[in-house]
């Protein structure tokens, strides 16, 4: 079966890396960015295609899709990496950074695999279904000062995902949420950066001795699309460490 792959927010930390180790592995990978980040990246693979999306924007993620239609008809999976988190105390945080963190981290999820229901029941079988997965995190399923609109977000991506589990396994169509904890990206050193105003602290070293990296969670990734995984639909995987396990006892 052809494996080719959406990837939203393949331009930066898990996505990235997920991106590489999928054309490693011989998929044809769709990876959708902002204008930002596709201008640091240097895409030089034939089996790889930048598209420019906004995915705050239905129009943008309509017309991304549209571009994805006109080379290929189906879809062997849907990988959500896009995210965003800007810390501060729920009495302080601007309306407007809420709004960019529901926009990117739940929003785009929900119109994001609406656009590709259609070409993921292509590749659709009930013994090995088309595959979504969405990156959430621990943040959504424990809470912490100063990230409560992004561990909100979250949390609501975690239940989309889940109904959508439900929804489209008759279709044959499998959607998972692997949930990081402190993960060495981008995204987590802006956030810790930011701390020192917001009073936002990482999760930092988990009882394994270390955070995670790219790698860990695209390991999981990776898990969740292979054949060892056709019967998993609905699950929310923490890969963290063992961050959430040891958090009443700190």
């Amino acid at each position: 079966m052809d494996k080719t792959v959406v990837v939203v927010g393949g331009t930066s930390g898990i996505g990235l890396r997920a991106v590489e180790r999928l054309l490693e592995q011989g998929w044809t990978v769709w990876a959708l960015g902002s204008r930002e980040r596709l201008s640091a990246v240097v895409a030089d693979e034939e089996r790889l295609t930048y598209v420019q999306c906004d995915v705050r924007s239905a129009d943008a993620i309509r017309e991304a899709f549209d571009r994805i239609r006109q080379s290929c008809s189906s879809l062997r999976a849907l990988i959500y990496s896009a995210g965003v988190n800007i810390t501060g105390e729920l009495g302080t945080i601007s309306l407007e950074d809420a709004d960019v963190m529901f926009d990117i981290n739940l929003k785009g999820p929900w119109l994001t695999l609406r656009e590709a229901i259609p070409m993921l029941r292509e590749s659709a079988a009930p013994d090995d279904p088309a595959r979504v997965i969405v990156i959430g995190s621990i943040g959504g399923i424990r809470p912490k000062v100063s990230g409560g609109i992004y561990g909100a977000t979250k949390a609501a991506a975690h239940v989309l995902a889940q109904v959508a589990a439900a929804e489209l396994g008759p279709q044959g169509i499998a959607v998972n949420v692997v949930a990081p904890g402190s993960t060495d990206t981008p995204m987590i050193a802006a956030a810790t950066k930011a701390g020192a105003e917001s009073g936002y602290r990482a999760s930092g070293t988990s009882p394994l001795g270390r955070i995670g990296s790219p790698d860990d969670v695209a390991d999981v990734i990776f898990f969740l699309l292979s054949d060892a995984a056709k019967y998993v639909n609905g699950v929310v995987l923490p890969v963290d460490g063992g961050t959430r396990a040891a958090y009443n006892n700190r």
